[in-house]
C-alpha cells in the first residue's frame, strides 16, 4: 500500500552546492503531497522511508507543527525544515548528515513567521574562516573517513565532525574511530585550522 505524507521536498542534487542554491529561495512554502516508496519505520510521532529517487526523509510529528529531514544520495548534508500548524515553513536551512548533536547548521538558515514573512537569516559559516571543505582535506590527510548520506540509524560507527563556539571563538572537532575500541577526538581553532588538543575514549561495539 503506498504511503502519502504532506510535506514539501526540495529538489536536491548531490552536491552541497547544489543544495544550499536550492536553499537560497526566501519564500514561504506549503507541504506538498508525495509518495514514500519505502517505508522503514512509522509511528505516532516519526515516519522514516525513500523516495523514488532514493532521497532518506525523516518526519517528525508533534503539537507545535511538523519537522521534515531530508538527505539525498551522495551528500554531507541534509535538507532541514520545520513546519507551523497551518504548514507553513517556520525555519529551514542545511544540516550535517549524522542527527545527533553533531548536526551543525551549515550556511544560511532562513526564519519566518506564521503569517509567511521571513524574519530573520543567519550565516552560520560566517565565524569559521577554516571551512568545512578545509576540515574534509584535513581529515583526507588524516585518512580519516566521513561518510556521505543518506545515514541510517543502527549502521554502525560513523565519524562525526561537529563544530561550536567557545567563548565566542570558532572550534571544529572530529570523533573517528581510531582503533577497533578507541575513539580519538580532534580539535582545531576555525579560524587558523591549528589543532588545539586531541583526546582519546574507549569504544565498545554493541
Amino acid at each position: 500500500m503506498k504511503k502519502y505524507f504532506f510535506l514539501l521536498i526540495l529538489t536536491i542534487n548531490t552536491s552541497c552546492n547544489a543544495q544550499t542554491s536550492n536553499l537560497m529561495n526566501k519564500e514561504n512554502e506549503l507541504y506538498h503531497e508525495i509518495d514514500l516508496k519505502r517505508i522503514t519505520e512509522t509511528n505516532e510521532f516519526v515516519k522514516r522511508g525513500f523516495l523514488s529517487n532514493n532521497n532518506y526523509v525523516e518526519l517528525f510529528f508533534n503539537k507545535t507543527g511538523n519537522i521534515v529531514l531530508e538527505s539525498s544520495q551522495n551528500s554531507f548534508f541534509s535538507v532541514y525544515k520545520e513546519y507551523y500548524p497551518n504548514k507553513l515553513i517556520k525555519i529551514k536551512g542545511l544540516q550535517l548528515n549524522i542527527n545527533s548533536r553533531y548536526s551543525f547548521k551549515k550556511g544560511f538558515w532562513y526564519e519566518f513567521d506564521e503569517k509567511g514573512n521571513l524574519i530573520k537569516e543567519t550565516d552560520y559559516d560566517i565565524p569559521f574562516k577554516f571551512t568545512f571543505e578545509d576540515i574534509l582535506k584535513f581529515c583526507k590527510n588524516k585518512r580519516i573517513k566521513i561518510d556521505k548520506g543518506p545515514i541510517l540509524q543502527s549502521t554502525g560507527w560513523h565519524n562525526k565532525i561537529f563544530r561550536d563556539l567557545e567563548n565566542g571563538h570558532p572550534v571544529w572537532e572530529i570523533e573517528h574511530l581510531k582503533k577497533s575500541d578507541l575513539v580519538e577526538i580532534i580539535k582545531l581553532d576555525g579560524i587558523t585550522g591549528k589543532v588545539l588538543s586531541t583526546s582519546t575514549y574507549k569504544y565498545i561495539n554493541n
